[in-house]
């Protein structure tokens, strides 16, 4: 998986799960992808988004430590006909890292339906099918090498003999379209990228229960049963480097020494860790985006994100036999209006 369900705190209300994010090109725009709340979850999660929580893209501009350009997205209650009420505000500066700020509206409708905010923003919201793939028992086989040093075989899933755990699955997807006249996210600006999700609080407050920013980090590098998974989704990239960058580097060399695949493993997990920490995804506005094993440039739906990072973990190339869903225009992800609200999941 990239982040579906990684942790029992993501288990907890999988509406504030954050599966995956994308950034990329289109016609002279810049396009956010922010994928919630999987099927794989089963079927007793409440409808459509969670109406007590935030949605929010968090832009880091020109290197900034932290971010000073965000989108938050709010909904109302969920059931009923007509889909779920939504509005999205636009929070600049120093207001961006702010609970508190209120930010301006620039785009609101409802669940299902494409939307044309201010200066030429488009917007959709609403369940899809989930446009991630991957056979899960191939995770398992890198987690046991990469997490608990065991002997597996992660190059077994040639064509043809992996299975697409998440074919049929589907999630809920917040899709956001900014021209490149914006006056802040314009042409050949560099940009990093994350996602988080934050649930009220009794007091009044806001609780990070979320975040994703690069693909497949925590699943890789972290036991998806632990507390240590949890607590993760509660902090921000700009901990990354303190928090979880010595045992990245040390799972890498670890694997890549066990491997034989790099004769220097602790140059080689040096250099894995400038890429990978923070966990946000680098994108430079208007150019071609593409997530490969030599470098990060935005991420497209169906740039293939486990090959690349089971390769750079393992520092060497690794196939998963499998090939991505087709891509559309706007809204990029393929609506699924109808589909049930959940399914069961893999054992």
């Amino acid at each position: 998986m990239s982040h579906h369900l990684d942790s029992p705190l993501a288990r907890k209300d999988p509406r504030l799960n954050i599966t995956d994010q994308y950034v990329f090109d289109d016609a002279g725009t810049t396009v956010f992808v922010v994928n919630v709340r999987t099927s794989l979850a089963g079927d007793a999660v409440p409808p459509g988004f969670h109406p007590e929580g935030r949605y929010e893209i968090k832009v880091h501009l020109d290197g900034a430590p932290t971010e000073n350009l965000a989108f938050r997205w709010t909904f109302g209650p969920a059931g009923g006909g007509g889909g779920q009420l939504y509005q999205i505000v636009r929070l600049d500066g120093a207001a961006a890292g702010s609970d508190q700020a209120t930010g301006v509206p620039i785009a609101g409708g409802r669940t299902g339906e494409e939307v044309t905010g201010d200066s030429g923003v488009r917007a959709w919201a609403g369940p899809a099918l989930d446009p991630f793939f991957l056979d899960l028992r191939q995770l398992a086989a890198v987690d046991a090498l990469v997490q608990r040093a065991e002997d597996a075989d992660p190059l077994a899933f040639a064509a043809g003999q992996a299975t697409d755990t998440f074919a049929g699955s589907t999630v809920h997807s917040l899709v956001l379209r900014v021209p490149q006249t914006d006056h802040d996210l314009f042409t050949g600006r560099l940009v990093r990228v994350w996602a988080r999700t934050v649930l009220a609080t009794d007091s009044g407050g806001w609780h990070q229960v979320g975040r994703a920013g690069l693909p497949m980090i925590w699943p890789i590098f972290r036991d998806a049963e632990s507390e240590a998974a949890s607590h993760a989704n509660e902090t921000h990239p700009g901990d990354d480097q303190a928090n979880y960058g010595n045992a990245i580097r040390g799972a890498v060399a670890a694997t890549v020494r066990r491997l034989g695949t790099s004769r220097r493993p602790e140059a080689y997990a040096e250099e894995v860790v400038s890429r990978l920490v923070p966990d946000s995804l680098p994108y430079r506005i208007g150019t071609p985006a593409i997530f490969g094993f030599t470098g990060f440039n935005g991420r497209r739906l169906g740039d293939n994100a486990p090959e690349v990072m089971f390769s750079l973990v393992m520092n060497r190339a690794v196939t998963t036999g499998l090939g991505s869903r087709p891509v559309g225009g706007f809204p990029y992800v393929t609506p699924a209006p109808d589909a049930p609200s959940g399914r069961p999941g893999p054992s």
